[in-house]
């Protein structure tokens, strides 16, 4: 736009200087022109004379600068339609997206980050097949954050979808450090099976 003012300035200038040399001219043969006209003054302004050739390449520069003129203009009003039409999809796009934002709160996936409760939503609503591997390759504490966001049922599932060392790895992390000590019952022996009454 800057560049289309200047190229305006310099034609002015241009248009204004040869102007001026036009009317230099025509002031030279004005003066140096008897004051009855002579034969040969008639016969050149009759067969084109210089004032005429001058005044041609004049209209002929005056044409040339209004077209210029009109086609500058016709670019701006093109720059302004474009500059409105960029406007008006800026403001589309802001409207959309903070209609996606309401959405986003209204379902509940947004969140600041370190909540969790968003992506264990996300978890909980797909199925533990599609879940259980990636949930396989999650740390302890970041699968323990998930999990303890998730109804118990699907907990269940997931961890009978994942594999079964990293379920029972998470299972022991999930069940803290109280369960952890409780000793586990050691297994029964031939002896203890002998004694048991059968039925």
């Amino acid at each position: 736009m800057r560049t289309m003012q200047i190229l305006a300035v310099v034609v002015a200038m241009s248009v204004a200087a040869k102007l001026v040399g036009l009317g230099a001219l025509l002031q030279q043969t004005a003066v140096a022109a008897p004051e009855a006209p002579r034969p040969a003054a008639a016969a050149d302004a009759e067969s084109g004379g210089p004032c005429d050739e001058a005044a041609s390449g004049f209209r002929d520069l005056l044409t040339t600068v209004h077209a210029q003129a009109d086609d500058l203009a016709r670019r701006e009003a093109d720059l302004k339609a474009r500059e409105a039409s960029l406007g008006a999809l800026k403001r589309a796009a802001a409207a959309e997206v903070a209609r996606l934002e309401g959405v986003a709160k209204t379902l509940g996936i947004t969140g600041g980050p370190g909540t969790g409760l968003a992506i264990a939503k996300v978890y909980e609503s797909m199925r533990a097949e599609d879940a259980a591997p990636i949930l396989d390759r999650l740390d302890d504490a970041t699968l323990r954050m998930l999990l303890g966001r998730i109804r118990e049922r699907q907990v269940g599932a997931l961890l009978a979808a994942m594999n079964r060392d990293r379920a029972v790895a998470v299972t022991k992390a999930l069940a803290g450090p109280t369960l952890a000590t409780v000793p586990t019952p050691p297994p029964p022996t031939d002896k203890a099976a002998a004694e048991s009454p059968s039925r």
